[in-house]
């Protein structure tokens, strides 16, 4: 994995949130709510498994500062298996990306080093520090993003 900084993992997270932020502000709640042509997640599903999982992401992250290494994290908590109720409205998509923007930058900021070193045991990925799962999980949202586009695209309303 490239050393990457933290500040600089949250910064770019950050960066992914607000793109994501305005472009669901500028759909339609219908649109808001169709998945790719060929099927698969709607982009309301996605906003909110994005939403879960970086929520559950910091609650695990937050949890180590109390806890010993070595914490094991459930398939809810990487964002597997979570069912949210998913956004009724494009604005509120674009809330979720607001709200998930600042608490990952006022609480993956605030982590201190002991606990950004310690590890946790990651079902499929095994046993890796705080601060790998983070970088991965900014990547998660890189990923997610992409597929946001990737439907919009397909359905002919990416500019």
């Amino acid at each position: 994995m490239a050393v990457v900084s933290e500040s600089m993992a949250v910064e770019t997270a950050g960066e992914i949130l607000g793109e994501l932020e305005t472009l669901l502000r500028g759909l339609s709640d219908a649109d808001l709510h169709r998945a790719h042509p060929d099927g698969g997640h709607t982009i309301a599903q996605v906003v909110s498994h994005i939403h879960l999982a970086g929520l559950t992401s910091i609650a695990a992250a937050e949890r180590m500062r109390y806890r010993p290494s070595g914490q094991h994290m459930f398939r809810e908590e990487i964002g597997h298996d979570a069912i949210g109720a998913t956004p009724h409205s494009s604005q509120e998509a674009a809330d979720r990306m607001v709200s998930l923007r600042t608490a990952l930058e006022e609480c993956f900021s605030a982590l201190p080093p002991e606990v950004l070193e310690k590890e946790l045991d990651v079902p499929l990925l095994g046993v890796i520090p705080v601060e790998g799962w983070t970088m991965l999980w900014i990547g998660h949202i890189g990923q997610h993003a992409e597929q946001i586009r990737e439907i919009l695209e397909s359905r002919g309303l990416l500019g």
